[in-house]
């Protein structure tokens, strides 16, 4: 059974998890520990050479090169995202910097699972994260991040906290035996020396709900909570929370209400414009056709008229729900491109009207107001063509119902 060493190093995210990457025991917080025999990565981690880079949605993660030094400066020179780290404070000059850029190179590369978070787009860095404590506050591996401000608000963080889990568990592992917070446990059976399903931690300052939401959205859970000095200003006591997820744990959809509201709304709506627009053809126009001339196409026009003065409504409100769902989940990281099509299939019935029926309408309009010279019969076959290409027109917003839901399923 491995256990760890006492191995120092230094690294700050946005959350309060930082190197050494094992915390003394005579460091670690006043909660309730037990000895647990469990799994994680072979220590020494992959060096930054053997590490390959992943993707999510938006972003590109890369290991930390020796040219990162400037982009590593101008974050930690941040206070608005160092004022949430162990350190409390920006970096004071390069030097300082120049310390936490040496222990994430090699050797030290080894000591933590660290990436640099990058628009894929043109490769610009915008943030770095991954696990940068061994063995935490609550004896897992603690998990952070850190963004440049510019890139704050747009989702960023769950959508790579979601890709480095996932990245974190494919590692390849062994058996340990370490000491964790019980109620990262619990549920689990509590007696020491129990088997346990593995865990990641992240620590949080109780004031930072915005990193608390992350956490929640990233499926981790509340584990306890506890005070000690503030670094940043030690005459003052902060309450710092633990949050953990256990290996294999789905990643919850979280959506807020608005955006909630506009899916559903998009994929009902189109649901509902395709099975109206079907039903006119499925049922209306057999209906239609068992009457004779000038009675079927004056029937005709009136569904044409009823159709035509509702089903553009439906269809530009549906799309507009669909467009705001579809970007509110780039926002946040999730799958938006099925909703945007979603969107556009549904409004497509418009441009279909006009470049494959409208012929077909216009003689239809002629018909009903006895200005086209056809027998009963031609008249009937027109109204059959154009119940046919009515079902086809059904069809766009029954694709886009599809691949809206398929679109959130996958985000499930």
């Amino acid at each position: 059974m491995k256990r760890f060493p006492n191995i120092y190093t230094y690294s700050l995210y946005l959350f309060r998890t930082s190197y050494p990457t094992t915390m003394e025991l005579d460091h670690r917080p006043p909660l309730d520990y037990v000895t647990v025999k469990t799994t994680l990565p072979f220590y020494p981690l992959p060096p930054n050479g053997d590490r390959k880079p992943f993707r999510t949605e938006r972003l590109s993660m890369r290991p930390m090169t020796e040219d990162d030094l400037g982009f590593l400066n101008a974050l930690r020179s941040e206070p608005e995202g160092m004022i949430w780290s162990s350190q409390g404070c920006a970096d004071k000059d390069i030097e300082q910097t120049k310390k936490s850029h040496a222990l994430r190179m090699p050797p030290n590369d080894v000591k933590g699972y660290d990436w640099v978070v990058c628009l894929p787009e043109t490769g610009e860095p915008i943030g770095m994260g991954g696990t940068g404590m061994w063995s935490g506050e609550l004896g897992w591996p603690a998990v952070g991040y850190q963004f440049l401000k510019a890139h704050w608000g747009k989702g960023y963080a769950s959508e790579f906290l979601k890709g480095f889990l996932a990245q974190w568990w494919s590692l390849p592992r062994n058996e340990v035996e370490i000491s964790v917070d019980k109620n990262t446990i619990r549920g689990a059976g509590d007696g020491d020396g129990d088997v346990k399903e593995e865990c990641v931690s992240a620590i949080t300052v109780d004031s930072h709900s915005a990193s608390q939401k992350v956490l929640k959205k990233c499926g981790m859970e509340f584990a306890t909570a506890w005070t000690e000095t503030d670094v940043r200003d030690r005459t003052q006591q902060v309450t710092l929370h633990g949050f953990f997820v256990r290996k294999g744990k789905d990643m919850p959809i979280s959506l807020p209400l608005p955006s909630l509201l506009a899916t559903a709304t998009g994929i009902t709506g189109s649901a509902w414009a395709s099975g109206c627009i079907a039903s006119m053809s499925l049922a209306g126009i057999p209906a239609v056709l068992q009457l004779s001339a000038p009675n079927s196409v004056t029937v005709w026009q009136e569904i044409f008229n009823r159709g035509i003065a509702l089903m553009p409504k439906v269809a530009v409100t549906t799309a507009l729900a669909y467009a705001y769902a579809s970007y509110s989940a780039y926002q946040e990281g999730r799958k938006w491109k099925g909703l945007a099509a979603g969107g556009a299939l549904t409004v497509a019935i418009v441009p279909f009207t006009l470049i494959f029926m409208s012929s077909t309408n216009d003689l239809l309009f002629k018909a009903a107001a006895g200005t086209l010279e056809a027998s009963q019969e031609d008249v009937a076959k027109l109204i059959g063509r154009w119940g046919v290409l009515n079902l086809v027109r059904s069809m766009l917003p029954l694709a886009g119902t599809i691949v809206g839901l398929s679109t959130v399923f996958q985000s499930l």
